[in-house]
């Protein structure tokens, strides 16, 4: 494999573009692979095509493409491929492998659990997992698989809710639990700071004193170690092709 491209999603808001970029270069130090570089699918830059020019022009053939979301939706499923369909045909003899999204990967459970003991000082209340959304049914479906997980370990009562696409929404969740729960821990089930935390953060912020946010995933060393599993899995498949 001669490069590595990491693609994040890019926020309007630096301080998440920082964290992404951050994570990324503590990455960099566990891959044995010449060029890395970073690009964002959108609200920011360096683009997919202005990376992808980059690392080609100088010299890349075969390039290890890393998405760096939490599910396998509409980005990876159609943007990232039509993207890298256009810079194919520009760049005929280049070939990308594409790996898997964090997903439901074991430390994924681990790292929900730890951001959730660090504002968690008993076993009151309920916990209320709250994810972007999407119209595709898979990730939606995923992150109720994962609250369920999270209910079998912690053995306290578990929602989900959405942000953007997908129900329950959040607003009216987090209202509905309120009529039930004195103490509501929400745990958003995001990877940096962005406009839909902050949207979070003023929920909580007009709340009562029992509704506590917990941090959002963010770029912990968990997280880390599944993106090297994940890219990995990808090159172990390629030499075994």
């Amino acid at each position: 494999m001669d490069a590595v491209v990491y693609i994040g999603h890019g926020s309007l808001i630096a301080e998440g573009n920082n964290q992404y970029i951050n994570f990324i270069e503590e990455v960099k130090k566990d891959m044995n692979i010449p060029v890395q570089e970073i690009a964002f699918l959108e609200l920011a830059s360096p683009t997919i095509y202005e990376t992808m020019k980059k690392v080609i022009k100088a010299g890349a053939k075969q390039i290890l493409v890393v998405p760096n979301l939490l599910f396998a939706a509409a980005h990876f499923k159609r943007d990232i491929p039509e993207e890298l369909a256009l810079i194919k045909a520009e760049f005929p003899d280049v070939s990308f492998y594409i790996s898997k999204p964090f997903d439901l990967h074991p430390k994924m459970i681990d790292l929900v659990i730890k951001r959730i003991a660090e504002k968690r000082t008993d076993n009151e209340g309920t916990i209320l997992i709250v994810g972007r959304g999407s119209s595709d049914p898979e990730p939606i479906l995923k992150l109720m698989e994962i609250s369920n997980n999270i209910y079998q370990r912690l053995e306290s009562p578990v929602y989900t809710a959405f942000l953007t696409a997908g129900k329950p929404a959040f607003a009216k969740e987090l209202y509905k639990l309120q009529q039930d729960y004195s103490k509501i821990y929400i745990m958003p089930y995001l990877l940096f700071t962005g406009t839909l935390l902050k949207r979070m953060e003023s929920a909580v912020a007009n709340s009562r004193d029992e509704v506590i946010l917990c941090p959002p995933l963010q770029y912990d060393s968990l997280l880390k170690e599944v993106l090297l599993e994940r890219m990995k899995e990808q090159l172990m498949a390629e030499r075994t092709n």
